[in-house]
Parts: C-alpha cells; sequence; structure tokens
C-alpha cells in the first residue's frame, strides 16, 4: 500500500512528512512528527521518528496525518 488516508483526511505517500495524532504518547512526550518510510498489511503506516531517529513506529493510518 503506497497511499494513506489520515485522521483529519489528508493523504500521504511514503516519504512523505506526518505528524502523530495528540492521543498518542509519543505525541505527548514531544515525538510529534516523522517520515513515513514502509507500509504493513492492515493499513499501517511504518514511520521513523525525528525526535528519537532509532526508534520506528508502526501504526494505523489513520492516527497520523500529513504535515
Amino acid at each position: 500500500m503506497n497511499a494513506f488516508t489520515g485522521y483529519d483526511g489528508s493523504t500521504y505517500n511514503i516519504g512523505s512528512r506526518v505528524e502523530l495524532h495528540p492521543g498518542m504518547d509519543l505525541w505527548m512526550r514531544g515525538a510529534r512528527f516523522g517520515t513515513v518510510i514502509g507500509s504493513k498489511p492492515d493499513n499501517c503506516a511504518l514511520v521513523q521518528l525525528d525526535k528519537l531517529p532509532n526508534r520506528r513506529v508502526s501504526c494505523s493510518a489513520d492516527m497520523l496525518r500529513a504535515a
């Protein structure tokens, strides 16, 4: 899957900059932005975070939005 739809209705692709949903624990800890580096089955996006470059997050595509 190469095209995702975010929680605000925006679309983004692999390689796009995204913001995590404000309800996510990582967002509340300051890790708010990242880059989509891949996808997984069941509409999941793999994101490399800016604040934590060694950590990759896999989450539902509707928990992100285009930045």
